[in-house]
């Protein structure tokens, strides 16, 4: 063999030494969602929307799950579960919502549409067409509606998500009950109903530093944020009688509220449908039980 030739090789295996051993470094120094690099992208023009991905260079095949969590909170809720998958070869994407976390707040109307550009304006920045969608609450029915409208395909994980049914055999008194939700959050005492709605989130067997999470954030939500969010919710407008078709988990729990026949409305939604309802978890099932979710959302990522 040549010198140079010797040389040569000598200088691809330090570099891919050296290259290895920094990644592996960072993957050491990164040991929560909050040391990852905050990253922003702009809608609208003027919106800017912050949004981490992990790692920072995925591979081309690597599977992709894009975080979207609920009203009044912010990506950390997910941090059980980069905790679980940051070592997989796995893409992970969270993403603060417009109107709440670190991403800006303007004076607009938080629509389904308007959640759903910034979804997809994140994934096309990251060049990323298809993804596992996990929805938290209000996350849910947002990222159903970016599966519907903005090309993206996918599959969807429904974390007790929040539903209007208007299929047209809803009654007058039910349509009054949920437009009276929608503009509880309007007035003055926006953060006091807030605050009241956090304490009903939770279940028997919540821990404590979930509620103190949720107390620590929601509360936060500017009132024209909060206000707005929920008026657009419970529009009929964004509630069409329509069935994905695209494997789908849902995982509820009856602390919820949920009616009798839930699993029944979940599967006129979904065509592809795995359903798990839980009986005394609150709200917070991710962040209560996340050794039980993160194992099932798993199970869900090998099966699709």
């Amino acid at each position: 063999m040549k010198t140079n030739q010797k040389i040569s090789i000598l200088s691809f295996c330090v570099i891919a030494m050296a290259g290895a051993l920094f990644f592996s470094g960072c993957r050491q120094r990164i040991q929560t969602l909050a040391d990852v690099k905050s990253e922003f992208v702009t809608v609208d023009d003027s919106v800017k929307v912050h949004y981490k991905v992990w790692p920072p260079t995925a591979a081309p095949d690597a599977k992709t799950i894009c975080f979207v969590h609920g009203f009044g909170c912010d990506m950390n809720t997910w941090e059980k579960q980069f905790e679980a998958f940051r070592d997989d070869d796995l893409q992970l994407v969270f993403i603060d919502l417009p109107g709440y976390g670190k991403s800006d707040k303007p004076h607009v109307d938080y629509t389904f549409d308007f959640f759903a550009h910034a979804i997809d304006k994140v994934l096309d920045t990251r060049g990323i067409q298809s993804a596992l969608f996990v929805g938290h609450s209000l996350g849910a029915p947002v990222c159903r509606h970016t599966l519907s409208t903005t090309g993206h395909g996918g599959a969807l994980v429904d974390v007790d998500g929040v539903y209007c049914f208007y299929d047209g055999t809803e009654t007058p008194e039910y349509v009054e009950a949920v437009n009276q939700f929608g503009h509880s959050f309007d007035g003055d005492d926006c953060r006091e109903v807030i605050t009241g709605f956090v304490s009903s989130l939770a279940g028997k067997e919540t821990p404590r530093q979930v509620t103190d999470y949720a107390m620590s954030v929601m509360p936060e939500t500017p009132r024209y944020v909060a206000s707005s969010t929920m008026q657009h919710l419970v529009e009929r407008k964004w509630w069409p009688v329509s069935q994905l078709d695209i494997p789908v988990m849902v995982i509820c729990t009856q602390n919820s509220g949920l009616e009798p026949d839930n699993e029944q409305k979940m599967q006129a939604l979904y065509n592809d449908l795995e359903y798990i309802e839980l009986t005394t978890c609150g709200h917070f099932i991710h962040m209560e039980q996340p050794q039980f979710f993160n194992e099932k959302l798993k199970q869900f990522i090998l099966r699709k």
